[in-house]
């Protein structure tokens, strides 16, 4: 009885049983296996342009370092770091206001170094130097400017002028701002591009690489007077 009812369904209904049948399969076979394999295949696809992309900025990147002039690049970060260095180096400072005071002209009476006040200018820190100097009158604005244009980031924040001679001799005490910061911590990763110097950073550090500055503290070499100021 029940072939024969299941018989008599199937003929009632074999033009809708058969399509509904071959849909279902098309359906499971398109959520379990077409698609599936589909995004597997677009996923593989892309990790293969990833791949080829990242091997083609490596050899990119490594021909550029197989090209580099070390020497060339340890003199630019010399000259970058004596200009702008990653600590605070007060006996480099001492010793180049030394020499740019008795070049000057000046006579140094007193020398205050304050970290207490230090204060920071976007990634750059600085602390404060007082200086009480003795010198003529004249030769003061030049005196400022080669401050100004020494090999290190420094700037005249303030100027108190004392006198009770008659002579053109004054007692001239700076407070000076004297910048430093600290070195990056990361530089990127292995496949992010190497960074490019501008035309701008090549003339910067080209008038910067005109300032030697010895290593040894006290000691300093200077360009002539009256060089602009590099970092303006």
């Amino acid at each position: 009885m029940k072939k024969e009812a299941l018989s008599r369904f199937y003929s009632t209904y074999r033009l809708f049983i058969f399509p509904g049948v071959v849909s279902l399969s098309c359906l499971i076979l398109i959520a379990f296996i077409i698609f599936p394999q589909t995004s597997k295949l677009i996923s593989n696809s892309k990790l293969e342009s990833d791949l080829k992309s990242k091997q083609g900025l490596l050899e990119a990147k490594a021909q550029v370092l197989e090209n580099l002039d070390e020497q060339d690049l340890s003199n630019k970060v010399n000259s970058a770091l004596s200009a702008y260095p990653s600590d605070k180096d007060f006996a480099s400072v001492v010793g180049l206001l030394q020499n740019l005071s008795g070049q000057a002209g000046f006579t140094i009476s007193s020398l205050t170094i304050n970290q207490s006040g230090s204060a920071k200018y976007g990634n750059s820190q600085s602390y404060s130097v007082k200086l009480e100097i003795l010198g003529p009158d004249s030769l003061i604005p030049s005196f400022i400017s080669t401050i100004e244009s020494s090999p290190r980031i420094m700037r005249v924040s303030t100027m108190d002028i004392n006198t009770t001679r008659a002579t053109d001799i004054l007692n001239l005490v700076l407070s000076l701002e004297v910048l430093y910061g600290e070195l990056p911590s990361t530089f990127g990763t292995v496949d992010s591009p190497l960074p490019q110097l501008t035309s701008k950073d090549e003339e910067l550090i080209a008038k910067l690489a005109g300032i030697s500055i010895v290593s040894s503290p006290g000691t300093v070499t200077l360009s002539p007077k009256g060089k602009t100021n590099p970092f303006e």
